[in-house]
């Protein structure tokens, strides 16, 4: 999470301590009460547990007295992402093998696309869910289920780390009251007027000018057609991409640095890397 996510989840959980003790409203949107949750529940503790694992989509949990927990998914107004960096373990447990195979295949194609008009060398395309804009950007439903965009928003599985709700605003609402009101309902309509337009965000990776970002999971690599006779230091994509195509992968946790040794110990081709 950034820091401004960090700060929005405190002051959510803030708020809600100066109420522990207090009930809940014996008006609640009756989704949240198929949710588990009780009217007029007590409020006994609440924590802020979204920066604490990166598998939590709950960020902000209430604790309730005979009531199941209000799980909620905090986003700014203005959050680009509702899923940042997925590798490919996390890929197959939310989503699995066969989708994992579309997504390496819709990879493959944006970067085969991308390297013609490249202005910059890049030998994998890692992946962002949310909202993004421009040319880097795919229709979520392109590669998966509707169903699948819920999984991103919600979570997969159970437990406390799994959201019942979503809370979107750019600060803290200043009463239990206001909090329930502004709570929206986990669902492919809400999630996608959220987001505005759901969108899977190809990220490829230029190793001259990034370097802790070298390490996340690839869903494409950079194929050379054959080795070089000798080592040659290649920083221009143009004289890359004359080399090879970029070909779909296994999920084998796979990342840019990887790619990047294999290049330059089986094929000849060193690109420079920024240093960590």
């Amino acid at each position: 999470m950034s820091k401004t996510s960090d700060a929005f989840e405190y002051e959510i959980v803030r708020m809600v301590s100066n109420h522990i003790g207090e009930e809940l409203p014996l008006m609640l949107p009756h989704w949240l009460k198929e949710e588990g949750v009780r009217p007029g529940a007590k409020i006994l503790n609440v924590d802020g547990i979204g920066s604490k694992d990166r598998r939590n989509k709950t960020d902000v949990i209430i604790y309730l007295e005979n009531s199941m927990p209000i799980k909620i998914s905090a986003k700014l107004m203005n959050a680009d992402y509702f899923g940042n960096w997925y590798g490919h373990k996390r890929f197959l447990q939310e989503f699995g093998e066969e989708a994992f195979y579309r997504m390496t295949k819709a990879s493959t194609d944006f970067a085969n696309n991308w390297s013609k008009t490249a202005i910059a060398p890049f030998v994998g395309v890692s992946i962002c869910f949310g909202r993004r804009s421009g040319r880097t950007g795919q229709d979520f439903t392109d590669i998966f289920t509707v169903d699948d965009i819920l999984t991103v928003a919600r979570g997969y599985g159970s437990g406390d780390r799994v959201a019942n709700c979503m809370y979107i605003a750019n600060h803290s609402a200043r009463s239990i009251p206001d909090l329930i009101n502004s709570l929206d309902e986990i669902s492919t309509t809400s999630v996608i007027t959220a987001t505005e337009s759901f969108k899977v965000a190809h990220r490829p990776i230029n190793p001259i000018t990034e370097g802790t970002n070298r390490g996340k999971n690839v869903y494409t690599r950079f194929m050379p057609f054959k080795a070089l006779p000798e080592k040659t230091i290649i920083t221009s994509p143009k004289t890359l991409f004359s080399l090879g195509q970029f070909v779909t992968i296994q999920p084998n946790c796979l990342n840019h640095n990887h790619i990047l040794d294999d290049l330059e110990e089986n094929y000849n081709i060193i690109i420079p890397r920024k240093p960590r």
